[in-house]
């Protein structure tokens, strides 16, 4: 069995606010979106070290990792003794650097 994997309510807001933004042009593009952001999360269940800890880890002083969906990051973190990982944010890529703000 592999790893449970939840979002916070932050990346919820992300994902929505991201779906909200393609659905302005065009709505089936949007909900393939959301469909593969989700099929790309539920990837982390098993194996979710194989992707790389972002650059900004070493400022927020501790371990996040991303797995790229497109033009965005989805920012997680793990939890070995839950076997948990917890997706933190779905940042475009656009966007400045993860802040310690960002993720709490």
């Amino acid at each position: 069995m592999g790893f449970s994997v939840k979002l916070t309510s932050l990346a919820e807001e992300d994902a929505y606010q991201a779906f909200e933004y393609i659905r302005k042009d065009d709505l089936e593009r949007a909900e393939e979106w959301l469909i593969g952001l989700f099929q790309k999360i539920q990837t982390l269940v098993d194996m979710p070290h194989r992707y790389t800890v972002i650059p900004e880890s070493r400022t927020l002083g501790k371990e996040i990792r991303q797995l790229r969906y497109g033009r965005y990051r989805i920012l997680y973190d793990i939890h070995e003794s839950k076997e948990e990982v917890r997706i933190l944010r779905i940042w475009h890529s656009a966007r400045d650097a993860v802040s310690t703000d960002d993720i709490t």
